[in-house]
């Protein structure tokens, strides 16, 4: 474990995308899409960090439309803003302490991020994309049937698109796994899910096959946990599907990668 000594500047991502206090959540939903982000940081107008707006906090304060056939996704209300979603204190972590450090504070406060602060300075972000790349670097044998998490939330893909969501917003997670039989096929995310909100309510009667995603991972239990955090960061998700003789057994996440880094 030697090689665990190993500072978070070293594996941070350097860049820190930000909004200031009284942008409005479309602008902020606009900031998100565009880079690729699941999260910004807010500012005030000196430049001062003062809290943090996740994609998460726009879906539990605000209703968002459209993004169906073109069409762009509105937020609403109108009237909310940055600052009054924006979630404050910021987590934190020094830029020289150790990675087992940070990935003990993503897995304490069961956040996905944490801004790096060198001195009086915000100088990037560490999350569990990183704890990834952490775990590709030392090679970890470890297969992933001994870290993955074995509940998973699904949906069958007959199932109608009004049973996904009704499903998405019982559960409270950020996915569905859509399955046949026991077969992965598919996810239904909060991305299909605003898209599937925007649809007539007669086409909501539909097969969710009809608008979930086929972008998904599937690896075999056995994989050792480095080839599954390589695969991970070549597709740029978070969560790998895990299954035994096709069947879904469970699912990889980044909490599960970076708790054994901690």
């Amino acid at each position: 474990m030697a090689k665990l000594s190993m500072t978070v500047r070293d594996y941070m991502t350097p860049s820190v995308v930000s909004v200031g206090e009284g942008a409005t959540l479309e602008e902020v939903l606009d900031t998100l899409h565009a880079r690729d982000i699941s999260s910004v940081l807010v500012v005030d107008d000196k430049g001062a960090a003062r809290g943090v707006v996740s994609m998460t906090d726009l879906l539990r304060a605000s209703r968002i439309e459209g993004g169906h056939s073109g069409d762009p996704l509105r937020v609403f209300p109108r009237q909310l803003h940055a600052r009054d979603v924006m979630k404050s204190p910021l987590f934190e972590v020094a830029a020289d302490a150790q990675v087992g450090e940070a990935a003990s504070k993503l897995l304490a406060h069961t956040i996905h991020r944490l801004f790096v602060r060198d001195g009086d300075t915000i100088v990037g972000v560490f999350s569990t994309r990183d704890a990834m790349r952490v775990v590709l670097y030392l090679r970890v044998p470890t297969p992933i049937r001994h870290v993955m998490t074995q509940d998973v939330a699904t949906i069958a893909l007959g199932d109608s698109i009004d049973e996904a969501l009704a499903k998405l917003d019982e559960t409270n997670v950020r996915g569905l796994v859509v399955v046949d039989g026991t077969v992965p096929v598919g996810v239904f995310t909060q991305l299909e899910a605003i898209r599937a909100r925007a649809l007539p309510d007669a086409l909501r009667k539909n097969a969710v096959e009809e608008v979930m995603s086929y972008e998904t991972i599937c690896l075999d239990a056995d994989t050792p946990l480095y080839r599954a955090a390589g695969h991970g960061i070549a597709m740029q998700v978070r969560r790998l599907l895990v299954v035994h003789q096709r069947s879904l057994c469970g699912v990889l996440t980044g909490y599960d990668l970076a708790r054994t880094l901690a």
